[in-house]
């Protein structure tokens, strides 16, 4: 039996999502290409900023101008996630599971790696919004939920041990 790495999942997700650009009808850039292969190495948030210092440290000719289209693209089709937490700012994070209309997100304070969508936080959390939360909150505050984010902050496993 072949064993299948997480790098070589990784890899096959992100060759997924580079062929999912030329199938939309735009070409596959090297900044394009960049970018997403930057995404695709840790399950974790970006902000624009950040992630142009992480792509301006190997490719030079890569502008701040040209990552904002970028994830503005990339966003479109669905490629990363756009997430804009309590704070204002806009993350971004790639992700097959863009459309999923509830998103649960731990993220830690000092990585910044993310976990999102975990299935046990998934269940504790919607096991509460069917205690009558939704009409609650629809009765008291005249407000219809179509969906909603959850952030949870803290420290990892691995930041945490030091």
């Amino acid at each position: 039996m072949v064993k299948i790495s997480k790098k070589n999942l990784n890899n096959k997700r992100v060759d997924l999502f580079k062929e999912k650009i030329t199938k939309a009808g735009y070409k596959l850039t090297k900044s394009r290409e960049v970018i997403i292969e930057i995404m695709g190495e840790a399950s974790k948030l970006y902000d624009a900023d950040s992630l142009y210092l992480k792509v301006k440290k190997d490719n030079l000719d890569i502008g701040i101008a040209t990552v904002y289209r970028t994830l503005e693209l990339l966003s479109r089709l669905q490629i990363i996630c756009k997430i804009t937490f309590g704070s204002g700012k806009t993350y971004y994070m790639l992700n097959k599971d863009c459309h999923k209309q509830t998103s649960i997100y731990m993220v830690c304070n000092n990585c910044k790696k993310i976990i999102t969508n975990n299935e046990f936080l998934n269940n504790s959390i919607e096991v509460r919004l069917r205690d009558n939360a939704e009409k609650y909150i629809l009765d008291n505050c005249n407000f219809k939920i179509d969906n909603y984010q959850v952030l949870f902050t803290g420290l990892c496993d691995e930041c945490n041990k030091s």
